[in-house]
């Protein structure tokens, strides 16, 4: 099977998606900690089950450095012009996204340990512990987002540069995650499989965190386009160019109005963010703009020569994204099995065993 870079984009797009589902997971799991959220208690193993997609994408990120120029064109010569630096050394790319990876799944992990001891009436010396751990969690998503964010994006036009690149490449990814865990909770609640029930007004939390979310994304996204384009710098400004005058132009459109004003219309209503059911539609519009978006990004240096919609022009976009996306979900839904999130066959007994038990102990 010949697959072309735009094929690989959006193989590098399915691998940004299972990297930022399982790191978000801890982060989130780690902030609603600090901010000693109550509800947290309802979703916190929930979250950090994502994890478990660590495995898949450091499959991808393999094969990924293994295609080389296919995914990289600098790796192939290819430089807009520009010379390389150091940052742009195959051996050391190749070694510090690998390197990182696993250091960063390493990391997580020992969060998901270290949450599992953390109770209300856990040892002092375990809470302490957990705590201590959940603080570094921010700092390590950001620092490490914003890596990622130069890797695969920012520099596929080397020595093109953004000084907010990172905030607006984790800050949409934070959000990617949130609308992600929306939509799970929602068919995992409508299967009625979990152990813990979750309440309504976890919805509403969520939904409040991803309003905010959104005008943080398109004030960053504003801000770096206004900076470029008022300063009239060609070497940045052409990036924009290529995206919005290119064949794909609608892409670009589409993944700004999708990640900002359809959510930002449906979540400014009560009514909305108070409805799981209607929380699906700003938090697929979120998931899809997203998708779209980073795709454009990592093929805009050739976005004027490009006309590939991504899972619509090509077969190979779609088994790409239905394989991850079911090897993700039997990964996670392992993952929840075995931390006993769901309703077992011996829960079913015991809850019957109780419910015959009780009116004779009365």
């Amino acid at each position: 099977m010949t697959m072309s870079y735009a094929n690989w984009a959006v193989l590098m797009d399915n691998f940004l998606f299972a990297l930022y589902i399982a790191l978000a997971g801890v982060f989130w799991a780690s902030v609603l900690h600090l901010t000693n959220g109550k509800w947290r208690y309802e979703i916190r193993f929930l979250m950090t089950s994502a994890t478990a997609l660590f495995p898949l994408g450091l499959v991808l990120l393999i094969i990924i450095l293994a295609s080389g120029a296919r995914s990289f064109p600098w790796m192939g010569g290819e430089t807009m012009g520009e010379p390389l630096n150091g940052w742009h050394n195959v051996l050391f790319f190749n070694l510090r996204q690998v390197i990182l990876y696993l250091l960063v799944w390493s990391f997580c992990a020992y969060f998901v340990k270290l949450q599992k001891k953390d109770y209300p009436t856990a040892p002092e010396i375990d809470r302490r512990r957990f705590r201590n751990i959940a603080l570094l969690a921010p700092f390590v998503y950001v620092i490490y987002g914003t890596i990622v964010a130069w890797d695969f994006e920012m520099t596929q036009w080397p020595r093109w540069w953004s000084p907010i690149y990172g905030p607006y490449h984790f800050t949409g990814m934070m959000r990617m995650y949130l609308a992600f865990f929306i939509v799970a909770l929602y068919f995992l609640r409508l299967r009625d499989i979990l152990k813990k029930p979750t309440h309504d007004y976890v919805f509403n939390y969520c939904a409040k965190i991803l309003l905010a979310l959104t005008i943080i994304w398109t004030y960053i996204f504003f801000m770096q386009y206004l900076v470029m384009w008022y300063g009239d710098l060609p070497e940045e400004i052409g990036r924009f160019d290529k995206m919005m005058n290119g064949p794909n132009w609608f892409l670009f459109w589409a993944f700004f109005l999708l990640n900002s004003f359809i959510p930002f219309f449906m979540l400014i209503f009560a009514a909305t963010r108070e409805s799981p059911a209607l929380m699906l539609f700003p938090s697929i519009s979120i998931l899809v703009g997203t998708f779209i978006e980073h795709y454009m990004w990592i093929i805009s240096p050739r976005a004027d020569d490009i006309d590939h919609t991504p899972l619509l022009y090509s077969w190979v976009d779609t088994g790409i994204t239905l394989g991850i996306f079911l090897i993700g979900c039997v990964l996670w839904n392992h993952r929840m099995k075995k931390d006993g999130l769901y309703w077992q066959e011996e829960d079913e007994v015991k809850k019957a065993i109780d419910t015959a038990v009780e009116p004779q102990t009365r």
